[in-house]
């Protein structure tokens, strides 16, 4: 037995204090009034008798909180075996399944050497095989016998994750959690340093854990990559496309490297680039000469492989198209919004849309076929036809985008959406001069990119009351709507509450109206749909949130469905688990194709520093309040502090009823109030 904190104990002198103090108030003297004292002689009066114990209990009862409360701060401990079995064991072998495990058989010989651990499975050390990439899993179920250990190892595979130590750490304190047992853990991996966390404290083991960390590819590897690529995701012209591309050498001396553009397997150009010594250099292709639709592109290292060719090509998916068709409704009067308008599609996505003009007063069945959205300019009264046509065209799935102004601040209900309008908001002199947006949904794909969208002067605001259905998206200080979003059927539209000419704010000349106009463009035309580059375990967006759930259905490179009934009904995104090119199927017939390639930080290989070893295996060394025998037992410390102050709390409760009885019971609180009457009354 021992205690943590033995100076507490010197308090244990403060004992004599309830032992005193009931000393003293056993003697009391009550003066008697007397006319004089000098006949009377001096004598001295023994106290003996006054001065004897009485209520013992009730001093027993308050030395012993007392003394309980010292030894709750000097904390007493005592150490003991927490089961027969100490000593025992659950063995884990967590093998690294990530990309980089793919070089020369590495993710084999992990396999191979795992096996070893299976003679040392048995009934009372079970054995556990953990793959870790990404994230970390159990293969298959807890293994008490030799044969079912090999059996899990056997099913392990290699992947395409990236390495997280931090993840099978994680996995290793919810395993000694789960199990109740100390963990002898043997890693299997190639040690790359790029798998280390950004907080080491993740890497924390649990208690008592025993690490073994077994390198199987313990050469660092000179390797050249395709470490990133910048394609143009849809294509319009084809001797404008362009595509970049950036090589890398890791470990590398000086070199040459022909580089070649592939699209759907055919060769379409290539070039050389000159790399200095654990360098970087940029190649650029112009011109893709492809037929209408999706393609599959890559970026390929040509000439002899390195040691590790996994990494060498670089996949991307592009899309070639006619420009999406714009129709654009103003006013007869309007001739300056379309202008803004036009221009800021122009600066973002050269020859992407293509925007028809048309004044609404004078059209009343457009050809919306072919539309890729629709946007309305302050609209007005609309001729009856027209808004008819517009409102089955969002129902149908179409998009409409309005920027309301003077004339749709004269009417009682915006057209189309039906919201009610409150009024139309002018600066003034007697008001403020202008409006500016307080709030707004930073992660809407419309709005993440609009930066400085705070600072714009909004002089004009046509004030609406947002229907149930309505989202937000940014208002101003005093709650009026500027951007808002609402589900028409199957389609989607935006509204803002100012015009887009310059004269009811400054937007179409602030630097976020081309991020706006951009990403409201390919929100409303649905082209973050299309095609993307995604690295493996990262998530690939199915369907907005707002979204009804309508099927999707994923094939991934096989050909074979990715997602489970249940997935494709309500899923809003999925993260590819290996490289290839994935196909999206929408059921409103939008599709889309996603090339997904691992991540090039695990081309980098990169060793764990020997010293960063040492310290990860010291987290699950013994703390003080487990220890391990010289028998090689494991101990713990118990320390029953909250006993004691449990204790001291019903002590206390105790001496304060008993203390009551003694004093009411023997007739001295009588006394007392009686004396207290008394002295009142005179």
């Amino acid at each position: 037995m021992g205690f943590l904190a033995p100076l507490f104990l010197g308090a244990a002198v403060l004992g004599g204090l309830p032992y005193w103090l009931h000393l003293l108030q056993q003697h009391k003297t009550t003066p008697v009034t007397f006319s004089s004292l000098m006949f009377f002689e001096k004598r001295t009066t023994t106290s003996t008798k006054q001065r004897k114990l009485r209520y013992f209990a009730l001093l027993a009862m308050r030395l012993l909180a007392l003394l309980f409360l010292i030894l709750a701060f000097a904390q007493p401990y005592w150490e003991r075996s927490i089961a027969a079995g100490a000593g025992k064991r659950l063995l884990v072998a967590a093998v690294d399944t990530s990309f980089s495990m793919r070089r020369g058989g590495a993710v084999d010989a992990a396999k191979q050497k795992a096996l070893d651990l299976a003679s040392k499975v048995t009934a009372a050390e079970p054995g556990i095989v953990v793959a870790f990439g990404s994230g970390a899993r159990e293969i298959g179920q807890k293994a008490e016998d030799a044969s079912s250990f090999r059996n899990n190892v056997s099913a392990i595979v290699a992947g395409d994750e990236r390495t997280s130590y931090a993840e099978l750490a994680r996995v290793l304190r919810g395993l000694a959690e789960a199990h109740k047992m100390p963990l002898e853990v043997h890693v299997y991996t190639d040690l790359q340093k790029t798998g280390m966390p950004a907080r080491f404290a993740d890497l924390q083991l649990p208690a008592d854990a025993k690490l073994e960390i077994h390198q199987v590819a313990p050469q660092e590897l000179a390797n050249y990559t395709v470490e990133a690529v910048t394609p143009p995701g849809r294509i319009f012209d084809t001797s404008k496309a362009r595509v970049r591309a950036t090589i890398a050498g890791l470990h590398t001396s000086k070199a040459n490297k022909a580089i070649s553009l592939v699209a759907d397997g055919k060769v379409l150009a290539t070039k050389t680039v000159e790399l200095s010594e654990n360098g970087r250099a940029s190649v650029e292709f112009t011109g893709l000469d492809t037929g209408y639709g999706f393609h599959r592109g890559e970026i390929r290292i040509d000439g002899a492989a390195d040691a590790f060719p996994n990494d060498d090509t670089f996949r991307f998916a592009i899309e070639r198209s006619d420009p999406r068709k714009v129709l654009y409704l103003h006013s007869a009067r309007d001739t300056r919004s379309a202008l803004y308008v036009r221009a800021a599609l122009d600066a973002a996505v050269p020859n992407a849309y293509a925007i028809d003009t048309a004044a609404y007063e004078t059209t009343s069945s457009p050809n919306l076929s072919n539309v890729s959205f629709v946007m309305l300019a302050d609209p007005g009264a609309l001729p009856p036809s027209l808004e008819a046509s517009l409102k089955d065209y969002v129902q149908k799935g179409g998009a409409l985008w309005i920027a309301a102004g003077a004339f749709t601040g004269a009417l009682s209900k915006m057209p189309v959406l039906g919201l009610t309008i409150k009024e139309s908001r002018m600066a003034s002199r007697n008001r403020e001069m202008f409006q500016t947006v307080a709030s707004k949904e930073p992660l809407h794909p419309v709005i993440e990119r609009a930066a400085g969208l705070e600072s714009v002067k909004f002089y004009q605001v046509v004030a609406m009351e947002p229907a149930p259905a309505t989202k937000v998206l940014a208002k101003t200080a005093d709650g009026v709507p500027v951007i808002l979003e609402q589900a028409v059927g199957e389609g989607r539209v935006l509204v803002v509450a100012s015009p887009f000419d310059n004269l009811g704010s400054n937007l179409p000349l602030h630097p976020a109206f081309i991020p706006l106009v951009e990403r409201g463009a390919q929100y409303l035309s649905r082209q973050q749909e299309s095609t993307g580059i995604v690295a493996v375990g990262e998530g690939v967006e199915l369907r907005a949130a707002t979204d009804r759930a309508t099927g999707v259905e994923v094939l991934d490179p096989k050909g074979e469905r990715a997602l489970s009934l249940e997935q494709a009904a309500k899923a809003t995104s999925f993260a590819p688990g290996a490289e290839g090119y994935y196909e999206v199927r929408r059921a409103n017939g939008r599709s889309s194709l996603v090339a997904v390639n691992a991540d090039r930080r695990e081309s980098d290989f990169a060793r764990m520093e020997a010293e960063t070893i040492g310290l990860w295996k010291a987290t699950g060394e013994p703390g003080e309040a487990q220890t391990v025998n010289a028998a090689g037992e494991r101990t713990e410390r118990v320390n029953p502090w909250w006993w004691f102050v449990l204790l001291v709390l019903l002590l206390t409760l105790a001496e304060g009823i008993l203390a009551s009885r003694y004093i009411f019971g023997s007739g001295v609180g009588e006394q007392a109030a009686a004396a207290m009457v008394g002295k009142e009354a005179a």
